[in-house]
């Protein structure tokens, strides 16, 4: 099985590894295989969500006991995590769908003489705001790879206002979305540092 390691305390010598399935299994430095290597190069082998950096896949004996998921026999590959060099195609599976309608508008209570700030708009009830009217609308599509490790998401919120003929996302548009799309295979490929699909038509509801 493939995985790639999410954690690792060099105190305490231990760490996770999240495989190819998506699921956490706990993993002891003894079990490397190739300790040293892995010893010297950490951060090679080490992913993380908040750090661009490229990050190489783990291979294992996947077990298990009464104090859950385990990685043993474990040996470093030369396979790179998301590999986005190459424009190659892969199959994937849609695994969720969420939409990120965060405001960037804070709403300030009491209001001195009733007067505002410069730049603010006034609210209701002795309130102001302050910011962007509109904040960050994403509609991020989660995939999995099939036949090999890997996932990540593609933020699909313009090109489904298009396909659909849409101008906004609603509630029940991203029901209707989900019960279309999640599960349904499609096909990826890196344009760039984003990743696409290929038959963009898979977003028509």
């Amino acid at each position: 099985m493939k995985g790639i390691i999410i954690k690792y305390d060099e105190d305490k010598r231990y760490g996770f590894i999240k495989d190819e399935n998506q699921n956490t299994r706990f993993f002891h430095i003894s079990s490397i295989n190739q300790k040293n290597q892995f010893l010297n190069n950490i951060l090679d082998y080490y992913f993380s969500n908040f750090i661009e950096r490229k990050c190489y896949v783990v291979q294992f004996s996947p077990i298990s006991n009464s104090k859950g998921l385990n990685a043993i026999n474990i040996n470093l590959t030369n396979q790179i995590f998301n590999d986005m060099s190459k424009a190659t195609i892969f199959d994937a599976e849609i695994t969720d769908i969420e939409y990120d309608n965060t405001s960037l508008t804070r709403i300030i209570s009491g209001m001195k003489n009733g007067s505002i700030p410069i730049g603010a708009t006034a609210g209701s009830n002795g309130t102001y705001r302050i910011g962007y009217p509109e904040g960050n609308k994403n509609l991020n599509l989660y995939f999995r790879r099939i036949n090999d490790i890997g996932w990540d998401s593609i933020e699909v919120r313009d090109l489904v206002l298009k396909i659909n003929s849409r101008k906004k996302i609603t509630k029940k548009f991203i029901e209707n979305l989900k019960k279309k799309l999640i599960g349904k295979q499609i096909q990826v490929f890196p344009l760039g540092e984003k990743w696409n699909i290929n038959k963009q038509s898979v977003l028509k509801v």
